[in-house]
C-alpha cells in the first residue's frame, strides 16, 4: 500500500510524448534527481479531464523552476491520448508526459483504479530519492486545484514547517538555535530546528571539569560563553595546553565518532555555558546528510593529525 514518507512504486510504461513518432518508453527512475508529480485522470474524451490537465500545462513552468517534472497518467490507450492531445483546443500546449496504463498495473499499485477501469483523481508529489511526500484524492465529479499542489511542493521544497495556507517568501515556522548554526552551518533548517529540541544548557564555575581525559565520551558541546582550556597530562604529572576555546567553538566529537576514549581533558578557565547534544542526537546530525559525515570526518582528521 502506498504511504507518505515510503519510496514510489515503480512505474513503468508507454507514454504519449507531444512530437514523438510513437510511444515513448517511461521509467520512473529515469528522473531520480528531480522532484516528480503525478496525477492520475479517469479517461480521455471526458468533460473535466482537460480542465485539470490544461491547468497543469499552463504551470508547468513554475514547476520546472521549482526542479520538479509533470507526468499525467490514465488508463487510456497511447493511441487515445494521441487522438485527443492533439485535437482537443484545450490540449494543445500541454507538454509533459502522459503514461497509458492500459495494464492498469500503475494505477492498481498507486491505489487509484477504480472498478470500471478507469483511475480516481489522485496526486503524488515524489521527492528527488524516489520518496511520496504528498497524496490527493478526489472523487471523479470534482476536479483538483493545481495552483495547490504547486504551493505544497514549493512548501515541501523549503524543508521546513510551513504553517496553514503558507506562501512562498512567508515566514516558516522552523525556529534553531543560532549557536548551533554557526558551529554548523551546512546544516539544513530542518536539521537544525529538530536539532535545537534536543539542546540541553549546562553551567559550569571557573576551575570545574567538563570532562577528564581517559572519560567515556557522552556528549558533544558548543561553547556559548566563557573560556575553556583543552589540555592533557604529561607522564610526570606537568600538564599540556592544547587550545583555548572561545564561545562559538565546539568539542567532544571526536569520542561520539571513533566510539574511544576523550584523548584530552576540558577543564572551565573562566564560569562556562555549553550546548550539549548527547550521542544519539549526534548521530543523527552526523547521519542527517552526506556533507556532513564529510565535514566531521575532516574535522576527526585535522585534529588527530595535529595530536
Amino acid at each position: 500500500m502506498i504511504r507518505i514518507g515510503k519510496p514510489a512504486p515503480e512505474v513503468e510504461g508507454d507514454a504519449w510524448v507531444r512530437g514523438a513518432h510513437g510511444p515513448r518508453r517511461l521509467n520512473l527512475s529515469e528522473y531520480r534527481g528531480k522532484w516528480v508529480v503525478l496525477f492520475f485522470y479517469p479517461r480521455d474524451f471526458t468533460f473535466i479531464c482537460p480542465t485539470e490537465i490544461a491547468s497543469f500545462g499552463a504551470l508547468q513552468r513554475e514547476f520546472e523552476r521549482e526542479g520538479a517534472v509533470i507526468i499525467g497518467a490514465s488508463t487510456d490507450s497511447f493511441y487515445s491520448h494521441k487522438a485527443w492531445f492533439e485535437s482537443h483546443h484545450q490540449l494543445l500546449e500541454v507538454e509533459y508526459p502522459v503514461l497509458a496504463d492500459t495494464s492498469h498495473q500503475v494505477s492498481r499499485d498507486f491505489g487509484v483504479l477504480l472498478e470500471g477501469g478507469a483511475a480516481i483523481r489522485g496526486t503524488f508529489i515524489i521527492d528527488p530519492e524516489g520518496i511520496v511526500r504528498h497524496i490527493t484524492l478526489n472523487e471523479l465529479d470534482v476536479g483538483r486545484n493545481v495552483n495547490e499542489t504547486l504551493r505544497v511542493l514549493q512548501a515541501l521544497r523549503t524543508g521546513e514547517l510551513c504553517p496553514v495556507g503558507w506562501q512562498p517568501g512567508q515566514s516558516t515556522l522552523t525556529s534553531y538555535d543560532e549557536w548551533l548554526a554557526k558551529a554548523l552551518p551546512r546544516l539544513s533548517r530542518k536539521v537544525l530546528a529538530e536539532t535545537t529540541q534536543k539542546l540541553q544548557t549546562v553551567k559550569y564555575a571557573a576551575g570545574d571539569m567538563v570532562f577528564n581525559e581517559g572519560d567515556s565520551p557522552d556528549s558533544f558541546y558548543i561553547l556559548v560563553s566563557g573560556e575553556a582550556e583543552v589540555f592533557r597530562r604529561l607522564p610526570g604529572g606537568e600538564e599540556k595546553t592544547l587550545t583555548i576555546l572561545e564561545p562559538g567553538d565546539y568539542f567532544g566529537e571526536i569520542g561520539l565518532l571513533t566510539e574511544a576514549r576523550r584523548t584530552a581533558a576540558v577543564r572551565a578557565k573562566s564560569s562556562l555555558e555549553l550546548l550539549a547534544l548527547d550521542w544519539d542526537g549526534f548521530r543523527k546530525v552526523v547521519e542527517s546528510s552526506e556533507e556532513s559525515g564529510a565535514d566531521f570526518a575532516e574535522i576527526v582528521r585535522q585534529r588527530l593529525a595535529r595530536g
